[in-house]
C-alpha cells in the first residue's frame, strides 16, 4: 500500500509541477509561496468555540515547484513541531474542492490513507480546514 501511495504522490507532483496554465492561480494577495506561521486553531471537538490564539513554532513552507514542508505534523490539527510533514499542494482543482476553497494538500508521509486537508486564502490568512466538526488552523505569512 505504501508503494501505491508513493506512486500516487509522484503522479500528483508531476501533474502539479508540469501544469502550463498558471493563469488560473491568482494568489497574489498574499502569494501562497513562502513560509507561514500557525497563529490560531479551532479544535474539532464538536463544541461551538471559535478560533483560539496559539503560541506555536509550527510553520509551513510552500515551494515554487508545488511542494510543501512543515516542521509539524499537518495530518493532525495540533500545534506540535515534533514531526515533519511533506507533500504537494493543488490549487484550483474544481473536481475535488468546493467553490469556497482554493485547493488542498496531498501528504507524502501521513499515517491516514487518502488524508486531505483543504486550504483557503482569505486576506492575509491561510486557513487549513480539516475534515469533520469544523476543525481548522489559521496561518499568517512569516
Amino acid at each position: 500500500m505504501k508503494k501505491l501511495n508513493t506512486v500516487i504522490f509522484s503522479l500528483l507532483l508531476l501533474v502539479v509541477s508540469c501544469s502550463d496554465n498558471d493563469d488560473e492561480v491568482d494568489l497574489e494577495n498574499p502569494e501562497l509561496k513562502g513560509t507561514w506561521l500557525l497563529v490560531e486553531r479551532r479544535p474539532g471537538d464538536g463544541s461551538s468555540r471559535g478560533f483560539e490564539k496559539v503560541d506555536s513554532e509550527k510553520q509551513i513552507k510552500f515551494f515554487e515547484d508545488g511542494t510543501f514542508k512543515s516542521n509539524g505534523n499537518l495530518c493532525y490539527n495540533d500545534t506540535s513541531t515534533e514531526e515533519n510533514t511533506t507533500g504537494a499542494y493543488v490549487i484550483n482543482d474544481t473536481i475535488r474542492t468546493q467553490s469556497t476553497l482554493d485547493g488542498y494538500l496531498v501528504f507524502k508521509d501521513c499515517e491516514f490513507e487518502n488524508r486531505v486537508v483543504y486550504l483557503h486564502i482569505e486576506k492575509s490568512s491561510l486557513i487549513l480546514a480539516y475534515n469533520g466538526e469544523g476543525s481548522a488552523q489559521i496561518y499568517r505569512k512569516n
